[in-house]
């Protein structure tokens, strides 16, 4: 049985096909703008997914929103970075349309199964995964389970307030973290200062400078702030801009060190940096949707 599994992204999708011994059968990367051409976004999806999945026997479908969800996890309720995709009856649509079963998460959710499972971290305890991306990513497992909270909001760490900052955020608010600290303020950063400086080099060519220190003050901030509210057995942190070429790795774990309060949770604290495969939220997704059919989680 495969299982199919989809990273929804502003510019991309990703999709996958899955099979039981977690090996990717089949992958693709389509333009976002190629898949979303009707008006109709689920009918969309729909028509992707049995494009791709013709002459598969499927068992599932995970699909992944860089968007926060219902508590139930049915419908997407509100994605900063891709206005079109809210308040979206995913799975009653998806079921209806293509008769397995669906699964809706935040793709942050299905890329920390996938690095829990690869990184061997137990499931036991509490495990927070952070992914620098266009925006800030977070999610958190507590001994098998990944939290949502009341509202289904749990996790939106890229979204605490910065005093002082007067950016407005693809959430509506004012000085969110993701917004000095995720790929969007890079893009910004280099717009206001290094405008002939392609995106890709900028940690090559401006690494020594104060902007860019700030930068990564900020990134460590995000860490920090939640390393010492929740004290995780284990932080694992990844994320697109952190593969940036020279990325100054060695100077973010000296401010998350910085910031991380003394002695503890610094003594002890458990800090993974993660890969980050172009498939990483498919098999996540997959991983994910596999173990919710055989009840290993709720």
């Amino acid at each position: 049985m495969l299982i199919i599994g989809i990273d929804i992204g502003g510019t991309n999708f990703r999709i996958g096909a899955v099979d039981e011994d977690d090996s990717m059968v089949k992958f693709e990367k389509i333009p976002t703008k190629s898949v979303i051409h009707s008006g109709d976004v689920l009918k969309d999806i729909a028509e992707l997914i049995r494009s791709f999945s013709t002459g598969m026997d499927i068992g599932a479908v995970a699909v992944g929103f860089p968007a926060t969800l219902d508590p139930e996890r049915k419908r997407v309720i509100q994605a900063p970075n891709i206005p079109f995709m809210e308040n979206l009856p995913v799975c009653e649509y998806l079921e209806r349309e293509l008769k397995v079963p669906v699964m809706a998460e935040r793709d942050v959710t299905y890329a920390l199964c996938y690095d829990m499972a690869k990184y061997d971290i137990p499931e036991e305890g509490l495990t927070c995964g952070i992914y620098f991306g266009t925006g800030i990513g977070n999610a958190i497992s507590f001994d098998g389970r990944y939290l949502t909270g009341a509202n289904g909001t749990a996790g939106e760490l890229g979204h605490i307030p910065v005093p002082g900052s007067d950016v407005r955020c693809g959430c509506g608010n004012i000085g969110c973290i993701e917004a000095v600290a995720g790929g969007k303020a890079l893009v910004r950063m280099r717009d206001e200062h290094f405008p002939e400086t392609d995106i890709s080099e900028m940690f090559t060519k401006h690494g020594n400078e104060t902007v860019i220190y700030d930068f990564i003050d900020a990134m460590s901030v995000a860490v920090a702030s939640e390393v010492n509210i929740l004290d995780p057995d284990h932080v694992l942190i990844g994320g697109g801009v952190m593969k940036m070429a020279d990325f100054p790795l060695d100077l973010l774990q000296e401010c998350i060190r910085k910031r991380v309060r003394k002695p503890l949770p610094l003594k002890n604290m458990n800090m993974i940096f993660t890969d980050d495969e172009k498939d990483k939220s498919v098999r996540g997704g997959a991983l994910y949707a596999r173990k919710k059919l055989s009840g290993s989680f709720i």
